[in-house]
């Protein structure tokens, strides 16, 4: 029994035409420091004379010419890959050194209740800020505020007095105010007005000299009015304040989810929380100790 035919190929050492198999390619030399030199000089000269940012392969090989330019683009690109691995390699090492660094830095108390209070928040910024803008734009129509303003402003909303004239303790008869320095004028209504829409985020008009005199002595005056307060109440509120909003929660819950009341109150109160009082402080925490402490 004869074995199957088998087509019968000629080696490849014997092809010849179109279809001929290419011969081995030489191994590539490798690149003396000369010949770096010379290139780093040809792309130095292209650079100086404005040449476009696309190579000019013919004019580097003109100091190279035992390098073809298939040899010189095929290194500039090699050294264009080890660049950019490198600057990605430096860039993460960078990043990584941050984070260690930021890791290993003990965050003030202060950074800690922010973002304390920035989770509580979530969602609520908004609300908290209209919030307070209005209260603020309520304030600067207050009488009181009228009355301290530098000179006294009127108020349009005061009862006008009987016939037998306002009694001393009238709330619609102003106090009696110092006079005011010469030329300087304080409007306490533009201070909340200012305040209110700070709180808001809007363009806000600059106030005059003795507005901003006003503002300025309130953020100056912020630590003196802290230590007035009863730290050791607030500092033992604040701690179990921090307790148990960072108590683990048990597993199965949503930790973002706010606590379900056996009866839901509608408002603020079914959610648990305040967003002009977030960790709950009492208002009689926020007071000036009395002199006896």
């Amino acid at each position: 029994m004869k074995p199957p035919l088998r087509p019968r190929l000629a080696p490849a050492r014997f092809v010849t035409g179109p279809g001929a198999a290419a011969g081995p390619e030489r191994p590539r030399a490798a690149w003396s420091g000369r010949e770096k030199r010379a290139l780093l000089a040809a792309l130095r000269a292209q650079a100086a004379r404005g040449l476009p940012t696309d190579l000019q392969p013919r004019a580097l090989r003109e100091r190279l010419p035992r390098r073809s330019e298939a040899e010189i683009l095929s290194f500039l690109c090699r050294l264009r890959g080890r660049a950019a691995r490198e600057a990605v390699r430096t860039q993460y090492r960078h990043c990584l050194e941050q984070q260690r660094r930021r890791r290993a830095q003990v965050p003030a108390p202060i950074e800690v209740w922010l973002e304390l209070a920035e989770t509580l928040a979530e969602g609520l910024e908004e609300v908290t800020a209209a919030a307070f803008s209005q209260v603020l734009t309520v304030a600067a129509t207050e009488p009181l505020t009228l009355r301290h303003s530098l000179p006294p402003l009127p108020d349009s909303t005061a009862v006008p007095p009987d016939r037998g004239g306002s009694a001393p303790g009238d709330p619609a008869t102003p106090p009696p105010q110092p006079p005011a320095p010469e030329g300087f004028t304080v409007n306490f209504q533009r201070v909340y007005e200012y305040l209110a829409r700070l709180c808001l985020r809007s363009k806000v008009p600059p106030l005059p000299p003795g507005e901003s005199a006003v503002v300025l002595a309130l953020l100056g005056s912020l630590p003196q009015e802290l230590g007035a307060l009863d730290r050791v109440a607030l500092h033992s509120h604040l701690r179990g304040s921090y307790s148990a909003l960072t108590a683990p929660r048990p597993t199965g819950t949503d930790p973002a989810a706010p606590p379900t009341p056996a009866t839901l109150t509608p408002g603020w109160g079914g959610v648990g929380l305040c967003p002009l009082n977030l960790f709950l402080v009492p208002l009689r925490l926020l007071a000036r100790v009395g002199p006896s402490g």
